[in-house]
């Protein structure tokens, strides 16, 4: 079948015949939803992998949503592709550290800024509301409706206790 392409980089080519938890689950699928699936894994739209494999989107998009074998292949294939690139980027750290600390050692900025972004330690924050009537009233919907769900759970539970002893 075909590899995962140049999506990492040129060592990412894990192909779908060598799965790492035993083989994909494509011995499960028919051969147009194989060659379909091996379509879009080499970076094919949807609507030209139905062209190609012959097949319509909404077949596609039925095989990705409702049809199990479809969707473990797939699965499959997307979470070896993460952990291809996330072994591909961890054998770069090295050097990204190094570029980094050159970039802060001259002065950079923007990638002082992202450093920091993407270590959590600056986070965009939404401001809040600055009128406490507003504030107030919120809580008070949030506390209403939080007493209408327990109410509603209490009723539910109450329902399934007369139907559990054939009252209803």
């Amino acid at each position: 079948m075909a590899d995962f392409g140049e999506r990492c980089g040129e060592n990412s080519s894990v192909h779908l015949a060598t799965a790492g938890k035993g083989d994909l689950a494509t011995l499960n699928l028919a051969a147009n939803q194989q060659a379909t699936l091996e379509l879009l894994i080499t970076g094919k739209s949807i609507a030209e992998t139905a062209r190609t494999a012959g097949v319509s989107r909404m077949t596609i998009h039925r095989w990705l949503k409702h049809d199990p074998a479809f969707q473990a292949a797939y699965n499959q294939w997307h979470e070896q592709l993460q952990e291809s690139c996330r072994s591909r980027l961890q054998s770069m750290t090295e050097k990204a550290a190094d570029a980094l600390e050159k970039a802060l050692e001259s002065g950079d900025a923007r990638a002082a800024l992202q450093l920091l972004k993407g270590m959590g330690m600056i986070k965009e924050r939404t401001p809040g509301s600055t009128d406490a009537e507003e504030i107030r009233n919120r809580d008070e919907i949030a506390r209403e409706k939080r007493k209408i769900a327990l109410k509603r759970d209490r009723a539910g539970l109450v329902m399934e206790d007369l139907y559990a002893e054939g009252g209803l």
